[in-house]
């Protein structure tokens, strides 16, 4: 707007005219002008891509290879007129593990002192069950990443983590300019189908339900006042469990399919500072699962051998009904950001009355059930004698013990910690035989934040959870009707956000002892303090009061962690060179052909390419070589593996998508190899032949 000052009386008419129309509120702009300062930023997240754990099926997966790289996706909002600043980063993680948020913050107050904080940001995690591991500080979740060498910690990737999610709010702080959001919902049928129906039917209110799981998609649209499209965010409620515990290459499953073919409708630059964010993250999805099944799903949830065909199928409703909703017009949100946050110390909590029983509870010292060792119905452990609704009643409860200890985890846990020996009864935890006691031994968190953001109409209720369908429903029917005041009339509950403590259900659930009650840790009343807790927050935004933020959990970063090493040197026979071509592509392929050339090379840990790309698929255009897929497409894999003790192969796969013009083609390497002399970190590359795609 011009700035009108006694000068400019001496000014053109034409620069006059102007500046009284900018007074009077006539100057040209945009109807919509922005009831938001918006912000979006996306960034790399991925950790090393060989000998490394992943973290989702517990099953001891060591990383051999990329099929995708991981994001951070970071949406900033606060009202034009001013007052708080919510930022929602949804990450290609299994769990946004306490460690991570802890360290996040560190490294933003560092940079910018108390304008972002624990209270105001919420951490998010996709679930995806084939990503990077070892990030957590806490023993279980370190078990649970483990890989075939036993550790489940990995500084590399931690670090990776950290600084991507850290550097994805930088850019979307960068990117702050006055836009507007819209709000459009739709339900997806057929994408998702409940795991544990029985557990689910015991709720005296599933029948009134509909469905049995969440199909509702919540889309956020965000667009500057200059007209720039710049993110779409949504949740909707799955388990990216497309890709099996057999698949060792890191990747986004589902949801990293639906977000980057979303990004590559609206043209993503992943190198600029500045492109569209297109986030899908996960909500009250633990119980549910999507209809195709993965290769190894149990009978009854099968799916197709080709993992890729899975992840694909799920991925695409997903992206399709978005795509949808966000091409219709939504309703635009008014201008208002509201927020409120506390930690709580769950063992112990008192549960008044009218969100427990008469008389009141208090929540259980945390500690898993023996069903959590039988796994989900659509992929159960098959260790013998252990079933899921396995009861203190249960009659095969003496042996679950021992079945357990032949486990993989079992075993983990008793060789690198204790043996367990008896089934510990808690009779808070009744009807949930314990065996696992993990809050005893400090293997969980349990001091938890739970975090509720208003947008406008919408509020995000962040928990720390994996919150079953019917946990899901009655928390925002609770919310909208506490928050109804306030205009929001639509929420979402973004599970795994913050932190991560196992599975959250309804106390109906939990006497059922499916797997999911048997991973609730606090006992049969956690969700009556999570209600309790939600109801506290939401009250104080009604009546505008601070709450106590309570006392927040020790930082573990010090603390002794089993970690998988570096790598100590690369090695090489005589007479090649890293980077040679040991398998070359054919001379020609068509479109649906998968091509691939092996290269020797370097270890993946000495560099990880962060923003950067393994490989190249390079077409000949204009006179030279054109990178059109790197190692983040999901048309392309980066696999490797070990020859001996210090020689490494990798192979560059390229599965050739139909519409590919034809021309001619090759594959590119790019790598670094570790002198065990020097300690010096090299760069070196290998190409492929020219080959043809008719």
């Amino acid at each position: 707007m011009p700035v009108c000052l006694p000068f400019m009386r001496r000014r053109v008419r034409a620069i006059a005219t102007a500046c009284a129309l900018a007074l009077t509120g006539l100057m040209a702009a945009p109807a919509w002008a922005g009831e938001f300062l918006i912000g979006t930023g996306v960034y790399d997240i991925t950790g090393p891509a060989a000998e490394t754990g992943m973290f989702g099926y517990a099953a001891q997966q060591e990383v051999n290879g990329l099929h995708q790289r991981l994001r951070a996706r970071a949406f900033i909002m606060q009202s034009a007129q001013g007052g708080p600043r919510a930022v929602f980063v949804n990450a290609d993680l299994g769990a946004a593990h306490e460690s991570l948020k802890l360290a996040v913050i560190q490294r933003l107050q560092a940079r910018y002192g108390a304008l972002y904080r624990h209270d105001n940001v919420m951490l998010s995690a996709t679930h995806t069950h084939v990503g990077s591991g070892g990030h957590a500080h806490h023993t279980l979740y370190i078990l649970a990443a483990a890989d075939k060498s036993g550790a489940g910690y990995d500084a590399q990737s931690f670090e990776a983590a950290v600084s991507g999610i850290v550097a994805a709010i930088e850019r979307a702080h960068r990117n702050l300019a006055p836009g507007r959001i819209e709000l459009v919902e739709g339900n997806l049928l057929g994408a998702t189908r409940n795991r544990s129906l029985p557990a689910f039917r015991a709720n005296p209110d599933a029948a009134a339900l509909g469905h049995d799981t969440n199909k509702t998609m919540t889309v956020l649209k965000f667009r500057k006042d200059n007209g720039r499209e710049v993110g779409m965010l949504n949740w909707y409620a799955i388990h990216p469990t497309s890709f099996s515990m057999k698949f060792t290459h890191i990747s986004g499953d589902n949801k990293g399919y639906a977000s980057q073919f979303f990004e590559r409708r609206k043209g993503v630059n992943y190198s600029a500072s500045e492109t569209f964010v297109a986030a899908f993250a996960n909500a009250d999805e633990g119980d549910v699962v999507p209809t195709d099944g993965n290769a190894y799903s149990a009978p009854g949830y099968e799916g197709s051998p080709n993992e890729y065909a899975n992840a694909e199928a799920a991925g695409q409703r997903q992206l399709h009904k978005a795509w949808e909703l966000y091409t219709t017009p939504g309703r635009i949100l008014p201008g208002v950001v509201d927020l409120r946050h506390q930690w709580v110390t769950m063992p112990g909590l008192a549960v008044a009355p009218a969100y427990s029983q008469p008389g009141g509870a208090v929540l259980c010292t945390a500690a898993r059930g023996v069903s959590f060792a039988a796994g989900g119905e659509n992929g159960p452990s098959n260790i013998p004698g252990i079933t899921e609704g396995m009861t203190t009643s249960s009659a095969q409860l003496g042996t679950a013990l021992q079945t357990f200890a032949s486990s993989p985890l079992g075993g983990l846990v008793q060789t690198a910690f204790f043996g367990i020996s008896s089934v510990v009864s808690d009779p808070c935890q009744s009807p949930k035989p314990t065996l696992l006691p993990t809050g005893a031994l400090d293997w969980v968190p349990s001091v938890l934040p739970i975090q509720v953001i208003q947008v406008g109409a919408l509020a995000i209720v962040g928990l720390p959870f994996e919150p079953t369908t019917m946990v899901g429903h009655r928390l925002r029917a609770q919310v909208r009707q506490q928050l109804a005041a306030k205009g929001v009339d639509t929420v979402v509950v973004a599970g795994l956000s913050n932190s991560y403590a196992g599975y959250l259900t309804t106390r109906e659930e939990f006497e059922m002892q499916h797997y999911e009650g048997a991973s609730n840790e606090f006992g049969p009343w956690a969700l009556g303090a999570v209600q309790q807790t939600v109801a506290h927050l939401t009250q104080a935004m009604v009546s505008g009061a601070a709450v106590e933020p309570g006392l927040p959990p020790r930082d573990r970063t010090s603390a002794l962690r089993l970690t998988r090493p570096g790598v100590a040197f690369d090695d090489k026979p005589l007479r090649e060179s890293f980077g040679k071509v040991l398998q070359d592509a054919l001379p020609a392929y068509q479109a649906g052909q998968v091509v691939k050339a092996s290269f020797r090379s370097g270890h993946p840990k000495n560099h990880l390419k962060t923003q950067d790309s393994f490989l190249r698929v390079e077409r000949w255009q204009d006179g030279q070589w054109v990178a059109v897929a790197q190692d983040w497409d999901w048309e392309t894999s980066y696999q490797w593996r070990r020859e001996g003790i210090a020689y490494s192969v990798v192979d560059v796969v390229w599965r050739i998508p139909a519409g590919t013009p034809v021309g001619s083609y090759r594959l590119r390497h790019d790598g670094h190899w570790k002198n065990g002399w020097t300690g010096a970190i090299n760069p070196y590359t290998g190409v492929s032949r020219a080959f043809r795609v008719d």
